[in-house]
Order: C-alpha cells, then sequence, then structure tokens
C-alpha cells in the first residue's frame, strides 16, 4: 500500500499536511496509535513531536494518499466496474424483525438489528460504536458495546464526527472479535490499517459503514443551537431529508435545515464516498420510508451476514425499488462529480485521492439526469 509519497513519513507531516490544512477527518485512526495525537471536542492536535520519521499514523490517514482502485481489489479482490456506488452485490430496503430495536433505533434499526444478532451469535463479542457525551452536551464518543443493552443505547445518528477508531486497539485487548461502525472516511482508515496488519481482518470481521454526504462541525453546530434554543435541553438531533430537528426534554424543535448545510466540515468537501463502499455492509436512511434503512452488501462476509440475519429473522430484507436506486445514484455521484472537479484545480484533492483516469473521465462526463448506467 505504502508508495512514494508516503514512505519515510510519520507523526510530523500529518500534523503538516493534514492537520494544519483543516482536512482531518476526525477518524480516530492516528489517536488509537500515538499518545501525542490527542482529541478535545472533536479536534485533533499533535502536543509535541514524537521523533518518529514514519509512522503507521501517516499510513492509515484517510487523507494521505488514498488510493481506491489497489484498496478495492485488496478488499474484494477485483476492480472497480460501479463507479458510482462501488463494488456490491445487492441492494435492499432492511429493517430489524425486532419492534424493540425499532422503538430505540434510527429509521429501520438495521445497524443496531445486525448488531444485537451478531452478538448474540457470538460472531462478535464487542462493537464500536458512538454514544453522547456526558460532559459535553451532543458530543458524540467512541464506545465499545458488549452487552445488547449498551448496543441499544448507542442506537441512531450522531451526525458529527466521533474519533470511533480511537478505541480500537483498547477494544481489540478486551474483544475477540468486534465489529465496527463508522463513516466512509473511518472505513478507509481502517482498511488501510488492515492492508499492513492483515491479521485485523479476522479481528474486526464485520464492519458497517455509514452513508455519510458531510458531518458537522461539532463547535459550530454548538454555537449554532446555543444561539437559538436552550441547549443544555437538547438531547439529540436528526437530520431527516431537508430538515433538521432537535429533541429536547420537552419534545421536538425543529430548526431552518439550510443554515446547517454550511455547519458542515470542509474536508467533507474532499470526500469521495458517500455510501462507505469498502465497507461489508453500507447503511443509511432511503429519505422514502422512515422505517426502513437502504443496505447495501458488499463483501462476501457481508452477504454471508445478510443472509443469515434474515433466514433467522433478525433483520427483514426487501427489493431496493428502482427509482430509489436511481435517486440514490443520483445523490453518490453528484458528490462524486463535485470531487473530481476539485481534482483538477485543488492541490490537497490531487494528492489525496487516486482513482483510474477511466473512472475520473467516466464521473465527469456521466450525467446523472434520468438515471446513471451500472
Amino acid at each position: 500500500m505504502a508508495d512514494q509519497l508516503s514512505l519515510h513519513k510519520g507523526p510530523a507531516e500529518l500534523e503538516f499536511e493534514i492537520l494544519k490544512f483543516g482536512l482531518c477527518t476526525g477518524c480516530g485512526a492516528c489517536l488509537g496509535l500515538c499518545p501525542y495525537f490527542k482529541v478535545r471536542k472533536e479536534k485533533v492536535v499533535l502536543l509535541e513531536p514524537c521523533g518518529k520519521t514514519e509512522g503507521r499514523c501517516y499510513e492509515i490517514c484517510p487523507r494521505t494518499r488514498l488510493d481506491l482502485e489497489d484498496l478495492n481489489r485488496k478488499v474484494f479482490g477485483k476492480p472497480r466496474e460501479d463507479f458510482v456506488l462501488g463494488t456490491h452485490r445487492g441492494i435492499f430496503l432492511a429493517q430489524s424483525w425486532k419492534k424493540s430495536v425499532q422503538a430505540k433505533a434510527q429509521y429501520g434499526g438495521a445497524v443496531t438489528g445486525a448488531l444485537t444478532y451478531a452478538l448474540g451469535k457470538k460472531i462478535i463479542d464487542g462493537a464500536i460504536l458512538v454514544n453522547y457525551s456526558k460532559s459535553y452536551q451532543l458530543l458524540p464518543e467512541p464506545m465499545l458495546a458488549r452487552t445488547e443493552k449498551e448496543i441499544l443505547a448507542c442506537a441512531g445518528s450522531k451526525y458529527t464526527s466521533a474519533p470511533s477508531l480511537k478505541i480500537l486497539d483498547d477494544s481489540l485487548k478486551q474483544c475477540k472479535k468486534l465489529a465496527f461502525v463508522g463513516r466512509a472516511c473511518q472505513v478507509e482508515a481502517l482498511r488501510k490499517r488492515m492492508v499492513l496488519e492483515p491479521e485485523l481482518s479476522e479481528r474486526v470481521p464485520l464492519i458497517i459503514g455509514l452513508f455519510c454526504m458531510w458531518a458537522l462541525d461539532y463547535r459550530k453546530l454548538y454555537q449554532h443551537l446555543a444561539g437559538r434554543m436552550e441547549i443544555n435541553s437538547a438531547k439529540k438531533i436528526d437530520i431527516p431529508f431537508n430538515r433538521f430537528v432537535v429533541y429536547t426534554a420537552k419534545g421536538k424543535k425543529e430548526l431552518d435545515f439550510e443554515p446547517i448545510k454550511e455547519l458542515h466540515k470542509a474536508t467533507c468537501d474532499l470526500c469521495y464516498d458517500f455510501t462507505s463502499e469498502l465497507a461489508d455492509l453500507s447503511v443509511g436512511g432511503t429519505e422514502w420510508k422512515d422505517d426502513w434503512n437502504t443496505l447495501i452488501v458488499r463483501t462476501e462476509r457481508g452477504q454471508e451476514f445478510a443472509a443469515k440475519a434474515k433466514k433467522d429473522k433478525a433483520l427483514k430484507l426487501n427489493e431496493f425499488p428502482a427509482e430509489r436506486e436511481r435517486l440514490l445514484r443520483n445523490a453518490a455521484l453528484g458528490k462524486k462529480k463535485r470531487v473530481v472537479d476539485a481534482l483538477f484545480v485543488e492541490k490537497k484533492a490531487r494528492e489525496y485521492l487516486a482513482i483510474s483516469d477511466r473512472e475520473k473521465d467516466w464521473i465527469k462526463n456521466a450525467n446523472p439526469i434520468g438515471g446513471v448506467k451500472k
């Protein structure tokens, strides 16, 4: 995986090339490897030089060189053919069978249902998830969930960039088999690390990637809400299609959606991956049926897991309507086109993302109107 751009680089280059340019995604990958990197309210900093001239922290960062074609071959054993949604084996409407899970989880509860099933079947004995901080209002923090109760406590999207990979190594000390749930950038970092440490693939048998158009900047979000409501009463947020909802102790409060888009992290504008293309399973909303999720089955491992979960009535899997797939593809394509356009003008975009000329030309010339060819 290493190439001439990443050889002999380490914490100092990670600080200069990524952190100081505001490109950090807050994935947490470096935090779990190096005690000199610290995070406070989602902002990652290098406290002092660690003395190493090269290191895994640089190699696995999702904003250092990302050779998507090479990673695709290593994960799936074949080249990329579907440039819009990435390599996959099927797309479904998904929902947990358990009403208790649906009542607690986001939309259809597909992620929560999958994890409680995996735990019950001893496929995993823990999952890296995200819960809200007990110290800071609405700040998400990574958590190792080892019981169904703990998994349910983490249910629901958080919309800001919790550094979940921060606790990977500590979690591996406590668990034999882990599930990981995270954003596309976090899945990329984890897959990059698995290339360097192949044994991790057996220790993390289930990677669930979340659809993510962008993550909100926690500090900006906090300031935005504090000027419009009693922030200490906020319990959680939700962003259904073109809406912004804050749940408080007294009920729901709906705020204007348009200003929210301006609160996202600038680094998200360079993200090429809306649907977490390197995961085993990718999950998002449908923007159509609030009690269902969109589930993209990608790897052979993910396919086998989904089939078992369906057979054992842990997950309901229904056919994904063609018109909804067209809308999903258009959304993913729109994000990719913006990034490909940036490749020609943004130096940092060119340095980070490596895709084939064939893919680049296809994305640049693809027309989303009326559907996208597969």
